[in-house]
Formats: C-alpha cells, sequence, structure tokens
C-alpha cells in the first residue's frame, strides 16, 4: 500500500524507525498503552539480524562466564513470559554439552554454572502448562551421553550435561505476531519505507526532533511524518541514523557479524553445545530435520547494507565442526542455506583477542536530551529473547518525557498479555492443535499441512482456510520439494493480510520454505504469478522479483532441498556443473518427511573435504520491494482500554 494519505496531516505520539524484534517489541508496548505510534522499515519486518538467529529463546547460559547474572535473569524471566504469551511458536528443546580433554569450563565449573541457571529461573514452570515445562539440568556419564546421542560416542568425550531452553521455530512468524499485536490494537506500520532526514528545529542552543520525512522505495513517494518523539530503533545502523543529522554520533556500536549453516541433518534429536579447542562455540540445533550451525561471532567494519557471508565465513565454522565434532565431516555439499545477521553492540570484552565474543548482550537506552537534542531516544543492543523488556523500559521512559506529559494512557502489562494468534495466554498450544484439527479438518487440506498452518498462524490459521473454501486450488502445496508445508493460499494471505509486498517477503518472512534454501524454479515462477495478480504485477517485474529473490543465496555451493545447487536457478551455473554430483548424503538432507536422521554418519573421509572455492562476483542484493499497512481484517480489534495513568521506569542511559 503507498503511504497513508493523511500522514501529512496526523501527528503521532510515537514515531518508530527500524522494524526488527527491538522497533516491533516498542510498537507493540506503544500500542498496548493506547499511544498512536507509527513504525517505518526500510525493508521487511523482521529483516535482516532479527531472521538470522539461532532459533532459540534462551537464558544465556554463556553470559554466565561474564558474571552478568542480572542479564540471565532477565533472560531466563523472559524466556518463561514469551512461552506463555506464543505457546504455538516456542517450544522446549534439549541441550548436551559434551565435555572433552580440552573444554574450558571443565566439568566441576560447567556444573556449578549449571545450578546457578537453574537457581536463577526458579519460577521457570510457574503456571506453565505441562508442553512448555523445562526441567532442570544434570549430571551424563559418557556412557549417558552417548546414549542420548550415538554421535557423541568418541573416546574424546569424557562426560557431559543436558539442560533446557526454549526453541523458536519461526523467528519470523514471532515478529509478525508482535506486528500484528499492536496494528489489532490501532498502530501503524510501514515497510519498504525509508528515513531519510529527521524534521530538525534549532533554538536557544538545542535541537528539536519532531518526526521524520520518509520515502516510498519502489514508488519513490514520500511523505512527512511528525510525531512528538521518535525512537531510532535500527539496531546495527543506529549510529548512521543519527549520522543524519550528526556529522559524529556520540553513541558508536560495535558490529559483529554472525552466519548460520543449515545443513543435511548431523546428529540426533538434542541440540548439542560445542566448545572448540580455540574456546569459542557453536551450537548443532536440530530443526525440521535439519541441523542449523552456528553462529559465528566476528567483528564487522562495513557498512551494514554490505553484509555478505564469505568463503571464508563458512570455511571456519566447517572447520570448526570437522574438528570438534565427532564422526565424519560436515561437507560444503552438505549446505543449503547460510542466514547472516549483525548483533549490534554497545560494548566489548578487554583485550583485542576477545573481539565481539566477549561483548555484553545487555541493551542500552540513551535519551538524547542529554546532549541538547530533544525529543529522540536511541536504542543499542539487546537481543530477541529479552525484546519485550526492551519495549516496555522504552516506553515508560517515553512517558516521563516532556513531549507526552499531557498524553493519557493504559496501566498495560504486556508480560501477561498473548501475542497475536496465540490460543491465550499459558493455554496449552499441544490442546488448542488437537481441537482446531477435529473442529476445522475438513477444509480440504492434508493433515500434515494443516499441522504446519496451526503451528504457523495459531488461531489465525482460520482465515487461511477460509480463503481454501472458497478457491480448492490454492491447497496446492508451494514446494515440491517441502509438499508437507505451506500452501499456495498462504501467498494470498501474505499479500491481502500481512504486508508482503515483494516476492522475498512472502517466501522467506511470510512462508516456510524461504527458510530452507533457494526452493525450485517451478514454485517461484508459480508463486511469483499468484503474488503478481494481486500486486499487478507485470511478467517482467514477476522475473525481476525471482532474481532479487535469489541473490541471497549468492554463494554457488549452496543447494536446494532436493540436491540441486542454487546457483543453477540464477542461470549461471557452467556448462560442467551438470555433471557434478549429488553426494547421498544431500540428498538425505531434504527433509520430506521433516524428521531428524538418526543414521551415525560414516567416517573414513577426510577432514576438510570441501569443493573449490568461487570467485562469488556476484553484485550484492539490493533488496527492492514496496510496502504496506498490515491489514486488520483477520481478526476484530478489541475495545479501548480505559486511560487510567502513567508507567514510572527510568529510560535515561539506563543498562540492563
Amino acid at each position: 500500500m503507498n503511504l497513508h494519505r493523511n500522514l501529512e496531516s496526523d501527528k503521532f505520539d510515537l514515531l518508530i524507525i527500524g522494524g526488527g524484534i527491538t522497533g516491533l517489541a516498542i510498537l507493540r508496548e506503544a500500542s498496548e498503552r493506547g499511544l498512536r505510534a507509527c513504525l517505518v522499515e526500510k525493508n521487511d519486518y523482521g529483516w535482516s539480524t532479527s531472521g538470522a538467529t539461532s532459533k532459540l529463546i534462551h537464558g544465556g547460559l554463556r553470559y554466565l562466564e561474564n558474571y552478568e547474572f542480572g542479564l540471565v535473569r532477565e533472560s531466563l524471566r523472559e524466556r518463561r513470559i514469551m512461552g506463555l504469551a506464543a505457546g504455538h511458536l516456542v517450544r522446549p528443546l534439549s541441550f548436551l554439552i559434551p565435555i572433552f580433554p580440552w573444554s574450558h569450563p571443565g566439568r566441576v565449573v560447567m556444573r556449578a554454572g549449571l545450578l546457578t541457571y537453574d537457581a536463577l529461573s526458579f519460577d521457570r514452570n510457574q503456571d506453565v502448562p505441562d508442553d512448555k515445562h523445562v526441567p532442570g539440568s544434570r549430571y551424563l556419564s559418557k556412557k549417558e551421553i552417548a546414549q542420548l546421542d550415538p554421535t557423541l560416542d568418541s573416546p574424546d568425550v569424557k562426560c557431559g550435561f543436558e539442560y533446557y531452553d526454549y526453541q523458536s521455530l519461526r523467528p519470523e512468524r514471532l515478529s509478525l505476531a508482535f506486528l500484528k499485536s499492536a496494528v489489532e490494537k490501532g498502530a501503524v506500520a510501514y515497510n519498504h519505507t525509508e528515513a531519510v532526514e529527521f524534521l530538525v528545529e534549532k533554538s536557544g542552543g538545542r535541537t528539536q526532533i519532531s518526526g521524520a520525512n520518509v520515502r516510498d522505495k519502489i514508488t519513490g513517494k514520500t511523505a512527512t511524518i511528525r510525531a512528538s518523539l521518535t525512537i531510532n530503533a535500527t539496531g546495527p545502523w543506529m549510529d548512521l541514523v543519527l549520522g543524519l543529522f550528526e556529522d559524529k554520533p556520540r553513541q558508536k556500536l560495535q558490529r559483529s557479524k554472525g552466519i548460520h549453516l543449515l545443513t543435511k541433518s548431523i546428529m540426533g534429536k538434542h541440540s548439542v553445545l560445542f566448545r572448540t579447542r580455540t574456546g569459542r562455540h557453536f551450537f548443532v540445533i536440530p530443526w525440521e530435520g535439519y541441523s542449523l550451525i552456528g553462529p559465528t561471532d566476528r567483528p564487522f567494519e562495513d557498512h551494514p547494507d554490505k553484509l555478505r557471508p564469505t568463503e571464508r565465513d563458512i570455511d571456519e565454522l566447517v572447520n570448526d565442526v570437522n574438528d570438534t565434532v565427532p564422526g565424519a565431516p560436515l561437507n560444503k555439499e552438505d549446505i543449503l542455506h547460510v542466514p547472516i545477521g549483525i548483533r549490534p553492540l554497545i560494548g566489548a570484552g578487554d583485550g583485542e583477542k576477545s573481539g565481539t565474543y566477549k561483548a555484553s548482550r545487555k541493551y542500552e537506552i540513551y535519551d538524547h536530551a542529554e546532549e541538547t537534542i530533544d525529543g529522540l531516544i536511541s536504542v543499542a543492543g539487546g537481543k530477541w529473547t529479552t525484546s519485550r523488556q526492551l519495549g516496555e523500559d522504552v516506553v515508560l521512559g517515553a512517558l516521563k518525557k516532556p513531549e507526552l506529559k499531557d498524553v493519557l494512557t493504559n496501566r498495560a502489562d504486556t508480560s501477561v498479555l498473548p501475542l497475536f494468534g496465540s490460543p491465550g495466554y499459558g493455554n496449552p498450544a499441544d490442546i488448542y492443535r488437537d481441537f482446531a484439527l477435529k473442529e476445522y479438518g475438513m477444509a480440504g487440506v492434508a493433515q500434515s499441512n494443516h499441522l504446519h498452518l496451526i503451528t504457523m498462524y495459531g488461531t489465525e490459521h482460520v482465515p487461511v482456510l477460509q480463503l481454501l473454501e472458497r478457491d480448492r486450488s490454492l491447497g496446492a502445496p508451494v514446494s515440491k520439494d517441502r509438499p508437507e508445508l505451506d500452501v499456495m493460499a498462504q501467498v494470498v494471505y501474505a499479500v491481502q493480510n500481512e504486508g508482503a509486498r515483494t516476492l522475498e517477503d512472502i517466501l522467506v518472512r511470510r512462508l516456510a520454505v524461504g527458510s530452507y534454501g533457494p526452493i525450485e524454479k517451478s514454485a517461484l515462477e508459480a508463486v511469483a504469478k499468484l503474488a503478481g495478480k494481486h500486486l499487478k504485477w507485470s511478467t517482467a517485474r514477476q522475473q525481476k522479483e525471482i532474481k532479487e529473490y535469489l541473490k541471497q543465496y549468492p554463494l554457488e555451493h549452496i543447494h536446494t532441498a532436493s540436491g540441486r545447487p542454487a546457483v543453477e536457478l540464477l542461470g549461471k551455473a557452467k556448462k560442467s556443473s551438470g555433471s557434478r554430483a549429488t553426494s547421498s548424503s544431500s540428498k538425505s538432507g531434504s527433509g520430506k518427511s521433516g524428521k531428524s536422521s538418526s543414521k551415525k554418519r560414516p567416517t573414513a573421509k577426510k577432514k576438510t573435504a570441501t569443493k573449490k572455492k568461487t570467485s562469488a562476483k556476484k553484485k550484492p542484493s539490493a533488496k527492492k520491494a514496496s510496502k504496506k499497512k498490515v491489514s486488520k481484517k483477520s481478526r476484530p480489534a478489541s475495545g479501548k482500554k480505559k486511560a487510567t495513568g502513567k508507567g514510572s521506569k527510568k529510560s535515561s542511559r539506563k543498562k540492563r
């Protein structure tokens, strides 16, 4: 949708720049409290950092090494709240920690750390339904850990531990749950809309920010959004946004680049936390029949828009896996996707050697009034798990500002409110799933697809089924490689109800199939054609959307779920590439059954079996798209809450 025609005459209480999880959490908090809030995002909601995660809602066990007990306690508290608020998108996940001869910390210190973790999560099961119950940690003998995962049956593994955190099944859908919760309460949001300059007035030695001029990146249209307060929630772009009116912003971020590898399944049903010989850590996490491996953590000095995975990034992580995980090596041909993002960090550990690895994951809120700049607040740092608390702290601090002193608000408490699509705060997701399968099972969709829709949308899967009832052809699977997942009705729903304006928006951040790597060409063309029908795309525009979507898979060794090199979809494969054999192990990772492989891997291969490096001369991805105000059609808004008062927490340079 084009920019709101009345934006020029509207004035909001808050303008939030940035539509990652930080901005979305602030938008939700503000709208729940009755504030008039508007959000603009230069690409898509949940894009970049918020979408390139380990898919965990976790307490931060590793942060205990830095003695950040307050951060760990806060994270564990928020982990519980997220499980209660979005039960359909969160589940408990077992983690194994094998202890090797080189492990640091060793067995004794690790046990002490896990006991501390348990103590800090003393209320982890308070009012929590059985399907979200989190057991305490336990010690595992060498035999016990090998029984849980045969891959760890190795002479190098001396013993181990088991503990639990939550897995975020679909972070992209969780981002949308925050967004749609806010829109339901009256918030306004525009994706693919860039803030190009602040509205600045100077008087008496002070600078007043009263909103921003924004630009539609597709149509080129511009608009002025006026607001009492502007929140800079742009994550890795925070200091660059401040540079719109300051040559040398005082707040500087340290950026950390992190990648994951989505590969064939290389381990069992448990997530495993490994420590390398050099002291770095990485997870091997089971997800949808595959393994999600990572993250890496390295300083990134370039512009965030230039972020791309490199062969070096991938080689280093593959080598870490092959040097640490018992059994056969991981090969590049096993890689389906390389999610990448930048962490916006507010401080690093001591010494050059530590780099960003020991930087704190705390967040900080900057009130620029301390620098004679009124009407502007910036947020730095933070992580997915604590995003709700961050949003609360920002809004409560904003309500203390003179710009909002006369605004009446609700005393909403988002720590006890369900997110959009939830079966209810604290209600068991498995009970709703069983009810929905029985109640709506006649909708003309296979049970596997129906289960998938319930997980993706929760209670809001019903409008998708209603689209199917009107047009049974929309029950066709999106991808033949993963027929048990998305159906074409979701494409229509994404465009009509969820603000998706590009093929990438649809496949990567509304549907599931884009999370596994590029899908087959015929599926891309079918989705582009259906989306184009609703978005009025020409045939040329459809082909352009396909090319833009494929730019996020720039490395030649990335394969589709069926084993085809993604580069073939780009039309740049060499003639000889057709003879490049797809390994049987790669084929076994297609995940068509959706189950983790329990086969033990062979052990006769070399440690560093890798393909020849490619030149990777493709241009960087320019994520073009248009944007749309998110529709409120799918669920009627509830009544306004009674205005009763204001919050009371401090926001000025507050550390968590």
